[in-house]
C-alpha cells in the first residue's frame, strides 16, 4: 500500500488562466465547471489537500456559493489549509505585506470553510527566515517545500521526510517536503488520457508516506480537461491510500535524525528569481509597487484591493515566461497526439491597469474605470474590494 497526501494549489490568477474563462468556470451553480471539478473528487472519494488561495475563495463566494456546500460537506474528501489573499512572491513583501496577504487570505478561508489545517502552503514555493517567524507567530504550525523548484546542488540538502524549519529568532515549523516529479507525473496523465504514467511513477518509491504538488487549474486549461482529470482519478492505482495532514503521525514529528542532519539545510532556502524577472521587462513596474508598499497602514479598502491585485506573481509570469506546448493524447484513439500551446494570458496588461488605478487613487483622482468597465479582470476586482469590505467590516 502506498500513502499519498495530495496537495493541491488553486490559483484563479493563474498566468494561463484568463479572468473571462475563470469566471466562466463559476457559472451556472452546481452545473458549472468548478462545482464539477470538485464533485469528481467527492465522486471518486478521493482526499485532497485543498489550497484555495483568499481571492479565489472571494471569487467563489461571489459567483458560486454552492462549491463551499461541498466542500464544507464532505470532510472525509477535502482538507483546506491556509493560504496568503493573492498567489504574490514572497521574496519581493516588506514584513507588512507579507502578514496582511496572509491574513486576509487566512480570514477568507476560515469564514467560508470549516476545519482549516494551520498548515500554510507559500506561493512560489518562496519563504524567508523572517517570514516563517512571522508565520509562528500567527499560529501557523507547519509548510511545505518542493525541492524540484530550487537549483540541483540545493536539492541533495533539502530533506525527504518532514523536519523543522528554522526561522529568524528562534522560531521553526514543520516543513513538509512534496516529490517534485510527482506533479510531472500527474500532468503526463492528464494530457495522455492516460494513468499509467502517475501510477508507475507513485508506486515506484518504497518510502511513505509520499506528498504530491500540483495545480489544481491545470484542468481548466485544456480541451477536455475535466474528463481528463476524472480519468486519472478512476483509474489511479487501489494501492494508492490517500490521506489527510492530520492522519500520519510523521507530521508530528520533527526530522528523525536517522540522516546526517550536518548535510541537510535547516532553513528555507532561498529561490531563484531567474524566472519571473528573466529579461526584466516588468523591473519598473515591480520598483512602483514596492514604492507604493510603503503607504500601506494608509490605504483605503479600494486601495487595498488594487494593491493585491498588482502583486500577483502570475502577472510577472504572463510577461516573462512562454507559454508551454503540451501533447495531448485522445480519449478515443491511444497513441494519438497533438501538440496544444497552453497560452499566457494578458495579466501583464492586467497588472498595469490594476497599477494605474491605484496611483490614481492615492493621488486623489477619481478612477471611472473602475466604476464603468465591463473587462473581466475589473469585474473581479470590483467583486474583490466588496469582500474585503465585508471581511473586515
Amino acid at each position: 500500500m502506498t500513502i499519498l497526501v495530495d496537495i493541491v494549489n488553486f490559483n484563479s490568477d493563474a498566468s494561463c488562466l484568463p479572468a473571462k474563462t475563470w469566471l466562466q468556470s463559476l457559472d451556472g451553480g452546481e452545473r458549472s465547471p468548478l462545482y464539477r471539478w470538485l464533485l469528481l473528487y467527492v465522486t471518486y472519494q478521493k482526499k485532497i489537500v485543498l489550497g484555495l488561495m483568499g481571492a479565489t475563495t472571494a471569487d467563489m463566494a461571489a459567483w458560486n456559493p454552492e462549491t463551499f456546500d461541498l466542500i464544507n460537506s464532505h470532510p472525509q474528501v477535502f482538507q483546506v489549509i491556509l493560504r496568503p489573499f493573492i498567489h504574490d512572491i514572497g521574496l519581493l513583501r516588506s514584513r507588512k505585506g507579507f502578514e496582511l496577504n496572509f491574513q486576509l487570505g487566512q480570514k477568507a478561508i476560515e469564514r467560508e470553510l470549516r476545519r482549516v489545517c494551520p498548515f500554510f502552503l507559500p506561493p512560489e514555493f518562496m519563504l524567508t527566515s523572517e517570514q516563517i517567524y512571522l508565520l509562528s507567530q500567527l499560529g501557523v504550525k507547519g509548510t511545505f517545500i518542493n525541492a524540484s523548484r530550487f537549483a540541483e546542488d540545493i536539492q541533495k540538502r533539502i530533506p525527504n521526510e518532514p523536519y523543522l524549519v528554522k526561522g529568524v529568532l528562534g522560531s521553526e515549523l514543520f516543513c513538509v517536503p512534496c516529490e517534485g516529479s510527482l506533479t510531472a507525473a500527474y500532468l503526463d496523465s492528464l494530457y495522455a488520457f492516460d494513468g499509467a504514467r502517475w501510477n508507475e511513477t507513485v508506486l515506484s518509491f518504497t518510502s511513505f508516506p509520499l506528498f504530491s504538488w500540483r495545480d489544481g487549474e491545470s484542468a481548466f486549461l485544456i480541451p477536455e480537461g475535466l474528463e481528463r482529470e476524472e480519468n486519472w482519478l478512476k483509474s489511479e492505482s487501489p494501492s494508492v491510500q490517500r490521506q489527510f495532514l492530520q492522519d500520519l503521525a510523521a507530521i508530528n514529528l520533527p526530522f528523525s535524525g536517522k540522516q546526517d542532519q550536518d548535510r541537510f539545510y535547516t532553513s528555507y532556502p532561498v529561490h531563484s528569481f531567474t524566472r519571473w524577472m528573466k529579461e526584466f521587462r516588468m523591473l519598473g513596474f515591480v520598483q512602483r509597487i514596492q514604492s507604493i508598499e510603503r503607504k500601506l497602514e494608509r490605504f483605503s479598502i479600494f486601495e487595498l484591493g488594487m494593491w493585491l491585485q498588482t502583486i500577483n506573481s502570475d502577472i510577472l509570469s504572463a510577461v516573462e515566461k512562454p507559454s508551454p506546448t503540451v501533447r495531448l493524447g485522445s480519449r478515443n484513439s491511444r497513441g494519438l497526439v497533438e501538440d496544444h500551446v497552453i497560452r499566457r494570458s494578458e495579466r501583464g496588461f492586467e497588472g498595469e491597469d490594476y497599477l494605474a488605478l491605484l496611483e490614481r487613487s492615492l493621488s486623489g483622482s477619481r478612477c471611472e474605470h473602475l466604476y464603468t468597465s465591463t473587462a473581466p479582470h475589473i469585474e473581479k476586482l470590483r467583486s474583490r474590494i466588496r469582500y474585503l469590505g465585508r471581511l473586515l467590516a
